[in-house]
């Protein structure tokens, strides 16, 4: 079982060099009351009043996250301020558990000496400690530094939430050359090394074998007459609606949808969401389906119907895997335009076979 564990979590004290030469001392640690303010700098300097988390801004309530059982904070300090930042999502129910590093922000003056990369390595083992069944990462796509670093870690690369952010909302250090940016998504297991029979739509049966083979677990992808087979043991979960947990980020125009139980309905439901948008521009939506069940297939079918495409998968999160689809609507994506690792350009070229199919 995961626990917080934040007492095992002990500081480090690390001199890091820029390239010229020279030297400073950082220490690493976890939060501890006083450091909201430095948080909120961090992000305030970085970002102006743009950060899509808005909590960030409120130091009440980076306390209050800070030591809920839903966050893990982390500073880089020097003797005088906090001088960067990193969190731990921690998402733990029935059917999911699994750790998101995210929100690593280094103020401007200290960028250079390899600060963003002590913090990986320092907090990264941290929540491997915690015992998920795996870490999950999403990579900005307007620079490539996380993804270097993750990657070199031992993360792979598995899909794209797409059109997360407006860049008419953005203020930040670097250009901005999309209406919209996307986030890459990245996996490492921890404690889930082993996937039961999983059902995986034809066309894009090839790309799960490569993920999966790439992240070293063990995993079967069901044949046709193993899907025949199970198919009616399950209809009886259709007679209902789906049950939906649907959230709605009016800044960035997203909705990022999952399937919490599978039901008939699901393509007209979506198309009430896509209908709600009216005529502003932008709107994308996310959907999670699970692979644990053969009724992907015709959910995957009927969400093609109405514009949605494959954007990446999401496994070892905890007890179902699952797909992501994206309905991205008239935005025009540019994702020639993203600056991306190798590993994740060819999830690029992959993904963009099956959103030119939508255009």
């Amino acid at each position: 079982m995961m626990d917080k564990m934040t007492c095992f979590f002990e500081s480090k004290r690390i001199e890091l060099h820029s390239k010229d030469g020279e030297g400073h001392l950082f220490i690493l640690r976890p939060f501890k009351k006083g450091d909201e303010k430095g948080i909120a700098e961090c992000v305030s300097e970085e970002y102006e009043d743009s950060y899509f988390k808005r909590d960030f801004y409120n130091k009440e309530k980076i306390i209050a996250d800070a030591y809920s059982e839903k966050y893990q904070f982390f500073v880089a300090e020097t003797d005088q301020e906090i001088v960067g930042m990193e969190i731990f999502h921690i998402y733990k129910s029935d059917d999911e558990d699994y750790i998101e590093p995210a929100s690593q922000i280094i103020k401007k003056e200290y960028r250079g000496y390899g600060l963003s990369g002590a913090l990986v390595y320092y907090t990264l083992p941290l929540a491997e400690k915690m015992q998920p069944c795996s870490l999950f990462v999403h990579a900005v796509t307007f620079h490539s530094a996380t993804q270097h670093l993750c990657e070199a870690y031992g993360m792979i690369p598995v899909g794209f939430r797409l059109g997360s952010f407006r860049s008419v909302n953005m203020k930040n250090s670097y250009e901005r050359l999309c209406e919209k940016y996307s986030e890459g998504i990245m996996i490492k297991p921890v404690r889930k090394k082993n996937v039961e029979i999983i059902y995986v739509p034809d066309e894009i049966r090839d790309f799960a074998d490569i993920i999966y083979q790439r992240l070293g677990v063990r995993y079967k992808i069901a044949e046709h007459d193993e899907v025949y087979d199970t198919t009616v043991d399950c209809d009886h979960k259709m007679q209902d609606g789906p049950k939906l947990t649907i959230h709605t980020d009016e800044m960035q125009r997203i909705v990022i949808i999952r399937v919490e139980r599978e039901g008939s309905g699901l393509k007209e439901r979506l198309s009430e969401v896509i209908a709600s948008f009216g005529d502003e521009p932008d709107w994308v939506i996310q959907i999670w389906l699970s692979v644990n069940t053969p009724h992907i297939y015709s959910e995957y079918e009927e969400l093609k119907s109405i514009g949605f495409f494959f954007s990446g998968l999401k496994p070892l999160c905890g007890k179902r895997e699952g797909l992501y689809m994206q309905w991205v609507g008239d935005l025009k994506l540019d994702m020639d335009r993203y600056v991306l690792t190798e590993g994740f350009d060819e999830i690029r070229r992959n993904i963009e076979k099956f959103y030119s199919k939508c255009m």
